[in-house]
């Protein structure tokens, strides 16, 4: 095909090319937006100067630098300073404390979400499970089809709730107790683990849950012995994801007042203490990249192993 031919071919796809309404108008808005939040007044009205923001600017980063290194110049006299700051003022009790709330979270919301996936499957919560039929009496149909779509709204409803605003309601009842920020995660990542776990059980096309269910075995011991066995590796991904989130998170809902990694950042930025509150930021990222190490050596085993 000679170049003048591929250019008018080209020219003809473009023309015939399937166009969406709402995508146009979506663009059309989005551009509009971004407009306005520029040309927008009181977006841009502030009570800080340009000059008092350089200042800020300056003095932050002129703290965030340890204060053994301010003085002496050298990056090594901080780690006694790092160490005093992780150990004796109780950094290291913080990180602990948060792994230990953010990993009972995820632990509660995974054990709840698996137990209510069979009844949140399309492919399961029905009377013809994997498309087999089990039961054509009306009122079991009904019945699946109520619990399912019960199941759904819930796992819907439970992650449109933020953890932040989770927190602060559950502070209200329970107060500054650890438990607060445990519910408040675990209730979130409930909904968000539901509705990916479902997702991978109603994509599975495997054929030995439909053997379980033919021989008579039940939707829930397919589900046990056959869907969750070669899941497992999958679901293990998005347990580890959302066990990272939870870190971040607990971290975040610790500057409600709860003992955890974000209060103590809370109140280093209260009192100013800059080089101590990134110390502490620092510490945080290195719980969720060693989780993530342990994340990647959970799945290559389980790859090694076949599951």
């Amino acid at each position: 095909m000679s170049k003048e031919n591929q250019i008018r071919r080209i020219k003809e796809l473009r023309r015939n090319r399937s166009k969406s309404t709402i995508l146009r108008f979506s663009l059309l808005v989005l551009v509009a937006a971004i407009a306005w939040s520029w040309t927008a007044k009181s977006l841009h009205e502030s009570l800080i100067s340009e000059e008092q923001r350089s200042v800020n600017l300056q003095n932050f980063l002129e703290k965030i630098i340890p204060d053994p290194t301010r003085e002496s110049g050298k990056w090594s006299d901080s780690l006694p300073w790092i160490f005093k700051n992780l150990h004796d003022d109780n950094g290291l009790a913080a990180g602990l404390m948060t792994f230990g709330l953010a990993t009972t979270a995820i632990w509660i919301s995974g054990i709840l979400a698996f137990m209510i996936l069979p009844m949140a499957s399309k492919n399961l919560a029905t009377h013809r499970p994997l498309g087999i039929m089990v039961s054509n009496n009306k009122l079991t149909n009904i019945l699946w089809v109520i619990v399912n779509r019960a199941s759904r709204i819930l796992f819907l409803f439970t992650r449109s709730l933020p953890e932040y605003v989770l927190g602060f309601l559950l502070l209200s009842i329970l107060g500054p107790d650890p438990w607060t920020l445990v519910l408040a995660l675990a209730i979130h990542n409930f909904g968000i683990l539901g509705r990916l776990g479902s997702e991978i059980i109603e994509n599975n096309n495997s054929e030995t849950p439909k053997a379980f269910i033919a021989q008579g075995n039940g939707r829930f011991n397919s589900y046990i012995a056959a869907m969750v066995p070669e899941s497992f590796s999958r679901m293990l991904v998005y347990y580890f994801y959302r066990w990272e989130t939870c870190v971040r998170e607990s971290t975040v809902l610790g500057m409600l007042g709860i003992a955890s990694l974000g209060f103590m950042i809370s109140e280093a930025k209260a009192g100013r203490d800059f080089d101590k509150m990134i110390v502490l930021i620092l510490f945080g990222s290195l719980i969720v990249i060693l989780g993530d190490i342990l994340s990647y050596w959970v799945r290559s085993r389980l790859r090694l192993n076949k599951i």
